[in-house]
C-alpha cells in the first residue's frame, strides 16, 4: 500500500527519505531495516506491513493508505554500478527489476528480481522501445548503468516517456560524452582546460604526432567500454612508433579508433571526481567531490578507492563543469573526472560519465543518494537539495583495490594512499553485511578465472601438458 506523509505531502518512499534526513532514530532500529522487511513480505501484505512501520515512525501522522504501489524501476546494467543502484533504491522500498540478460554478480543480490523479459545490452533505442512496449508493466522508471544503455534510454521516443520516464539527457548530449573523440571536439570548442589530444583514426594519423607526443602521451580509445570488452584495458602507453602502429592496427580491425592524449604528470591523488545531479529544470541539485586514492591498473583504470572532500577544494573546476552541462542541456546523474596539472596549477577535464558509476552506493552513504534523486525527477516529484554530505569518508571497490595493494607490495613499493583506514572504516561497493552474496560470487568468479588460466598454462597450447607427454 502507498501512503503519504501529512507533514510534507510526499509519498511513502519520500517519507522514508524524510525519516533519514531528520536523523531521528526509530524506536526499534534504523530505518534501513525497512527494505529487508519489504523484501520478505508478499503481495499486499508487504505494503500493509510497510505502512504500519512508516506510520509508527513518521510522528504517527500518516494519511489513509491508498492501494497504489510505488512506481517500480527497471535497471539496465549487470555489474557493480547497477548493483549499487539496486541496493540504494531497495533500501528506500522501491521495487526494482533488472533488464539485463546476465549471470553477473547482481543476480546474487537479495533484492535481485529479473524483468519479465530480459534483454542483452544494446545502444539501439528502437530495439529498447519495442522491448518496453511488449512489457505488461503499466509504468516504470528507467535507470541506465552503462554507456550503451544510457544511449538507448536517451533516444527513446517521446510517446514512451510518460509510461517509462527517465531522468536522462538528450541522446545527442549522451553521444558527445560517450564518444571520447566527440567529447574532445566539444571541450576544444568550449575552450575548457584540457590535456592536449590528437585524434587517431588509423596508422597514417600517427605521422602527425611527434616523438615527444608519443613518449609523453597514451592511446585512449574513443569508446572506452567497447575497447575494454575487446582488449581488457582503458588504453595503452606506448614505447615506440612501431608499437603505436601495431596497437592502432589491432583496434582498427575491431572497428575501434584512438586519440593520442597527453599524460598529465602527477600521482593518483591529483585526480579529482565530481558527482552530481541535474534536474528537469536544469538545476544542479547537488554535488559531491572526491579525491582518488587508488586505481588498478595503476595509470589507466577506474577509481577503486577514494575519499570524499569538501566541494571548496575543487572550486576551480566548477566554472568549466557548469559551462559544459549548460551547453549540453544536461539532465540526470553525472560523474566528472579532473586532474590537477601542477605545471600550470589548472584542473584539466578528462571525461564525463552520463550514468551511475562504480562507487554510487558509497556516495549515497556519504549523504548524496543520486539514484533516489533520479527516481524523483523522472516522476516529476520535487527534488530537494539534500543535507550536506560528509567529507573524509572513504569508499572502495574491494577486488580491484586489493589487487592494487598486492601489486604494489609485490614490486616492493608502498601502495598509493592509506590502506588501513579505507579497509577498516570505508564503504564497500561489493560486500554489504545485509547483502553478502554478490561479494561471495565475485570472489568465486576471480578464483575460477585464475584457476582456469593456471590450468591452461600447465596444459600448454595443445592441451596435453607442458611436458608434451
Amino acid at each position: 500500500m502507498w501512503v503519504e506523509c501529512r507533514a510534507c505531502s510526499t509519498p511513502l518512499a519520500t517519507a522514508i527519505g524524510c525519516l533519514r534526513e531528520s536523523r531521528t532514530a526509530p524506536p526499534d532500529g534504523p530505518i534501513e531495516g525497512t527494505a529487508g522487511m519489504v523484501g520478505r513480505e508478499r503481495g499486499v501484505d508487504r505494503w500493509q506491513a510497510l505502512n504500519r512501520r512508516v506510520g509508527a515512525r513518521h510522528n504517527g501522522d500518516v494519511a489513509t493508505a491508498r492501494p497504489t504501489p510505488p512506481t517500480p524501476v527497471l535497471i539496465f546494467g549487470a555489474h557493480i554500478a547497477a548493483l549499487g543502484v539496486l541496493r540504494v533504491l531497495a533500501e528506500r522500498g522501491i521495487p526494482c527489476f533488472v533488464v539485463d540478460e546476465t549471470t553477473n554478480i547482481i543476480v546474487r543480490s537479495r533484492w535481485y528480481r529479473p524483468a519479465e523479459r530480459t534483454l542483452p545490452e544494446s545502444s539501439d533505442s528502437d530495439a529498447l522501445a519495442r522491448y518496453l512496449e511488449s512489457l505488461r508493466l503499466p509504468r516504470a522508471v528507467l535507470i541506465a548503468c552503462s554507456d550503451q544503455w544510457a544511449l538507448a534510454v536517451a533516444g527513446l521516443p517521446a510517446e514512451l516517456r510518460e509510461r517509462f520516464p527517465a531522468s536522462v539527457a538528450p541522446r545527442a548530449a549522451v553521444e558527445q560524452l560517450v564518444d571520447k573523440d566527440r567529447f574532445r571536439a566539444l571541450v576544444e570548442r568550449l575552450d575548457l582546460p584540457r590535456p592536449r589530444t590528437l585524434p587517431i583514426g588509423g596508422p597514417a594519423d600517427l605521422e602527425l604526432a611527434t616523438d615527444d607526443d608519443l613518449v609523453h602521451g597514451f592511446l585512449k580509445p574513443t569508446e572506452s567500454q567497447r575497447h575494454n570488452k575487446r582488449f581488457g584495458t582503458k588504453g595503452s602507453f606506448i614505447h615506440s612508433r612501431a608499437e603505436a602502429v601495431r596497437l592502432v592496427d589491432q583496434a582498427s580491425a575491431a572497428g575501434i579508433t584512438f586519440m593520442l592524449q597527453e599524460w598529465i604528470p602527477g600521482n593518483m591523488s591529483k585526480t579529482y571526481l565530481i558527482d552530481g545531479f541535474v534536474d528537469r529544470n536544469a538545476t544542479i541539485t547537488a554535488m559531491v567531490a572526491r579525491r582518488r586514492v587508488r586505481m588498478d591498473p595503476p595509470r589507466l583504470a577506474n577509481t577503486c578507492s577514494d575519499v570524499t572532500i569538501p566541494l571548496a577544494d575543487v572550486e576551480d573546476c566548477l566554472p568549466a563543469l557548469r559551462t559544459l552541462l549548460v551547453e549540453l542541456g544536461y539532465r540526470g546523474i553525472f560523474n566528472v573526472e579532473f586532474k590537477l596539472d601542477e605545471r600550470d596549477g589548472r584542473f584539466k577535464i578528462i571525461e564525463v560519465n552520463p550514468r551511475p558509476f562504480w562507487l554510487i552506493g558509497h556516495i549515497a552513504k556519504a549523504g548524496l543518494d543520486l539514484p533516489w534523486l533520479a527516481y524523483l525527477d523522472a516522476l516529476e516529484l520535487p527534488v530537494r537539495a539534500p543535507a550536506p554530505y560528509r567529507p573524509g569518508r572513504y569508499g572502495m571497490y574491494e577486488i580491484p583495490d586489493a589487487t592494487a595493494i598486492v601489486r604494489a607490495w609485490s614490486h616492493f613499493r608502498r601502495p598509493e594512499g592509506p590502506v588501513l583506514e579505507p579497509w577498516l572504516r570505508g564503504d564497500r561497493a561489493l560486500f554489504w553485511w545485509r547483502d553478502p552474496l554478490p561479494a561471495v560470487s565475485g570472489v568465486w568468479q576471480i578464483i575460477a578465472r585464475r584457476a582456469g588460466r593456471a590450468v591452461s598454462q600447465v596444459r600448454g597450447p595443445t592441451g596435453r601438458g607442458s611436458a608434451g607427454t
